[in-house]
């Protein structure tokens, strides 16, 4: 049996919003686990993120998959130096908790998060 590892070539990012306080992208996060979302948040090479993959389910779409580019519809960010696994949003209601995945183990998530730390 042959294995071949061949990773993206190319991340097209078609949006992404900075939050300069990263409360203010806790806030959002908070208020989806506080209606019961189970969304984390990522983190790697200083940068909290979230994403969302456009799926390849065009034959266009697949074709630039498999040719090693992949698209990301939107990324919200903030910068945070450490990883924490979990922040803690202080609402009215109580504290409330949102996980934080280290994704510093992907390659892919890590040249993204260097690529944010660079965007105004």
């Amino acid at each position: 049996m042959k294995i071949k590892y061949e990773p993206f070539q190319e991340i097209v990012v078609k949006e992404y919003v900075r939050y300069e306080k990263l409360r203010d992208l806790l806030y959002i996060f908070a208020q989806l686990r506080a209606s019961g979302q189970p969304v984390p948040l990522n983190w790697a090479k200083g940068v909290v993120f979230t994403y969302s993959p456009l799926p390849p389910d065009t034959d266009q779409l697949m074709e630039d998959y498999l040719k090693g580019r992949f698209y990301i519809i939107n990324v919200s960010f903030a910068l945070m130096p450490e990883y924490k696994e979990v922040l803690e949003y202080n609402s009215p209601q109580g504290k409330i908790p949102v996980p934080v995945v280290n994704s510093s183990y992907s390659r892919a998530l890590c040249e993204l998060a260097e690529w944010l730390k660079k965007q105004k």
